[in-house]
């Protein structure tokens, strides 16, 4: 294969990823904390639509 053809299967292969970034509150104390992850644009919508009990 010749370097180019290379090159363009690399790029439609990568998924964008994406450092998420959300405050919680503890129940317990009542302070903010960051819960941080790096996630696929696919699971951001999950990532903040689901709630953290700590």
């Amino acid at each position: 294969m010749s370097k180019k053809t290379v090159e363009n299967k690399k790029k439609i292969e990568s998924k964008k990823m994406i450092l998420a970034i959300r405050i919680v509150k503890s129940k317990k104390s009542g302070f903010y904390t960051f819960e941080d992850k790096i996630i696929s644009s696919e699971e951001i919508k999950s990532f903040f639509n689901k709630e953290v009990i700590k």
